[in-house]
């Protein structure tokens, strides 16, 4: 049951220039929310482009969506972040296959408004540089931490992850992989992970195919990183996002089926108080399949059928009834705010208190 205190309203939804959305990021700018998101016929398709989305301080609405990348290929996974220069970033990929896109990004130094032309963030790029669906992490040193992965889908699919880093403000990156032994696991491995820190550690939380989340820890500011290690936190196979609170509390959004492309719903908050060592899992419930956004009648939830996932290099193929997934979260004043896909057809930001993750 979602808590009374969760509020959720429409990004985006039904929108004409989409069959299906996902993925989004989300930024908090100088009160204002900014969004992001891919969408286009399905995952993989050549119309699929990066939409934007702005929602005002002081605003109860979000603005007209609008494409901000585009061209001639598919285009996946945006992730807003402020840079060590200021500006925001908007990374995202580029190309038709998941195993050989490559990342390119734009700036905006006025939150949102406007941007720089687009960009190669590694040139020569075959596999996704950078962040790959997480933001990066900016340490008190100046070093900015990208957390990303690769996917290879020829015979037995194959899943890792790395962290790349910059020291020179994003200009070049560095990567560090993320050991783990394939041996014995059911699946391809893990992929897209989220980073937090907490005093010299960074420590990252890693969606895998194994039924529960992955963790590694680096000492030395994401040189080297540990052996990704199983959780006992729920995990999908789908994507996660993860918040260090003020008060050391680490929040993770997640959808808590333990199960290799099982079901995306429902959509909770878990927290650790101890860096990912013990969760309480489903701690506030997002999204439960049942209860209407802002009280919509037009747009009903719905409870996932049975189905399964097509996945393939191309991307997932799916119908997206009963999905809500792929979390981006940002603490805005007293709230954990968070996206997500609802049902593939739109996004929705739900705030939760910070009071009810302590």
């Amino acid at each position: 049951m979602i808590h009374p205190s969760v509020t959720r309203r429409w990004v985006a939804v039904d929108h004409p220039g989409w069959r299906q959305a996902h993925a989004s990021s989300v930024l908090a700018v100088d009160g204002a929310l900014v969004a992001a998101w891919f969408g286009g016929t399905r995952e993989g398709t050549p119309d699929n482009r990066i939409w934007l989305a702005r929602r005002p301080a002081g605003s109860a609405a979000w603005g007209e969506p609008s494409v901000v990348a585009e061209g001639g290929e598919a285009h996946w996974n945006p992730v807003l972040a402020h840079g060590p220069d200021g500006a925001v970033w908007l990374f995202y990929k580029r190309g038709p296959l998941i195993s050989r896109w490559a990342t390119w990004f734009r700036r905006s130094g006025d939150g949102g408004a406007t941007w720089t032309e687009p960009a190669e963030l590694v040139p020569g790029d075959a596999g996704g540089r950078g962040p790959v669906r997480n933001p990066p992490l900016l340490l008190p040193d100046g070093a900015w931490l990208a957390p990303g992965s690769h996917e290879r889908w020829d015979g037995d699919a194959s899943w890792d992850a790395f962290v790349d880093r910059s020291a020179d403000g994003g200009r070049t990156w560095t990567p560090a992989p993320v050991p783990l032994d394939h041996r014995g696991l059911r699946g391809a491995g893990v992929i897209q992970p989220a980073l937090w820190r907490s005093g010299p550690t960074v420590h990252a939380l890693l969606r895998s195919t194994e039924g529960s989340a992955y963790r590694s820890r680096s000492d030395d500011a994401g040189r080297t990183w540990s052996p990704a290690e199983p959780t006992a936190l729920a995990n999908s196979n789908s994507g996660l996002a993860a918040v260090a609170l003020d008060d050391g509390t680490v929040a993770c959004v997640h959808n808590p089926v333990a199960q290799d492309w099982g079901a995306r719903c429902p959509l909770v908050v878990s927290v650790s108080p101890d860096d990912g060592d013990t969760w309480r899992e489903a701690a506030v419930v997002v999204e439960d399949g049942l209860t209407p956004v802002d009280d919509d009648p037009g747009r009903r939830p719905a409870l996932p059928p049975p189905w399964s996932f097509s996945p393939a290099d191309a991307g997932v193929e799916t119908s997206g009834v009963g999905e809500y997934s792929y979390p981006a979260a940002v603490v805005a004043g007293a709230d954990l705010v968070i996206t997500y896909t609802w049902q593939r057809r739109g996004i929705v930001e739900a705030r939760v208190p910070l009071s009810l993750l302590h």
